[in-house]
């Protein structure tokens, strides 16, 4: 079983050795201008494909709303750390905007359950990234069930596994109103657009959690497809359109660093990541996902252990 990496020890060694990285920390605001635009692109093609035939719109989902999404995803992802305003709420508000063209309210269980997988890394029933023990002996190794599996992910990954966490979502203000924008994006959409941009907008997020080069970021973050720490980087170009969310180590290690930030990182300390195992192509990682037999879902640190008190950790 692989072994959980120290992200607490490599943080003070990395602070040590170069204390400049103190000033990378802190927010990037204009990860919000980048939100709006990419929602107000994603509205657009909505409705420029509403009256299009349903192979374009699938076409289009998959070849321009995965990524997208995807990138909503990430921006969702950055205020779920604070890491576009100083303010908690502002960030909520900008992770509810971003979330919107998803159709699927998701912000604020991310950020309560991505906050998690900081805090309890790789702990069996806080880390919402961990498979099931029976979603393991399930699928097993067998190419056929991966494929299946990952098929699938978007249901696993986004309504299976945080079922399991034993933090449970806190229904709150704030999980109201991401229900409430999801909402009224549906009867916006359906009233004024129609059914084929539903279909749009649903396919992108399908595509961007799910089988798709965006989506294997899922994967390739932390499975051990190296058999060693399930902790990894991508440096492709995906990261164009992923505000860098491909420097995992990185951002494990230096959580308080915005992703448009986390080159600096590597170029600043190079010698703390250029020995970790990478992955250099998305859709590669998918592929050995499901071929490889030596790479399974259990193929990365977990740990029944008792739940530790909430800390940084990871």
């Amino acid at each position: 079983m692989p072994q959980r990496p120290d992200h607490n020890s490599r943080r003070t060694a990395i602070l040590s050795a170069r204390p400049e990285v103190r000033r990378l920390l802190g927010p990037t605001a204009v990860t919000a201008w980048l939100g709006v635009g990419v929602i107000v692109l994603q509205f657009g093609l909505a409705a420029l494909l509403a009256r299009q035939p349903l192979w374009i719109v699938a076409i289009a989902a998959f070849c321009v709303g995965g990524f997208a999404v995807h990138c909503l995803n990430c921006i969702v992802h950055e205020a779920s750390h604070n890491l576009v305003f100083e303010s908690t709420a502002l960030n909520k508000i900008l992770a509810i905007a971003a979330n919107v063209p998803s159709l699927v309210p998701s912000a604020m269980a991310f950020r309560h359950y991505h906050l998690l997988h900081h805090h309890q890394f790789g702990v069996r029933g806080m880390d919402a990234d961990i498979p099931a023990d029976w979603e393991v002996r399930l699928v097993q190794n067998s190419s056929l069930r991966k494929l299946a599996w990952l098929l699938l992910l978007p249901v696993s990954y986004g309504l299976v596994h945080p079922c399991h966490v034993r933090a449970r979502l806190p229904f709150d203000i704030w999980l109201i109103g991401n229900i409430a924008a999801i909402a009224v994006a549906w009867a916006a959409v359906c009233g004024f657009v129609g059914w084929h941009a539903v279909a749009y907008l649903l396919l992108s997020t399908y595509f961007a959690v799910g089988p798709h080069p965006a989506g294997a970021h899922i994967l390739q973050e932390h499975i051990a497809f190296d058999g060693g720490d399930g902790m990894a980087s991508y440096y492709g170009p995906i990261n164009l359109v992923s505000l860098n969310l491909g420097f995992h180590l990185e951002h494990h290690d230096m959580p308080a660093i915005s992703g448009w930030r986390l080159p600096a990182l590597r170029r600043t300390a190079p010698e703390f990541y250029e020995t970790h195992y990478r992955h250099k192509s998305r859709v590669m990682g998918l592929w050995r996902f499901v071929f490889d037999p030596g790479i399974g879902l259990n193929s990365r640190p977990i740990r029944d252990l008792t739940v530790r008190s909430a800390g940084l950790t990871a």
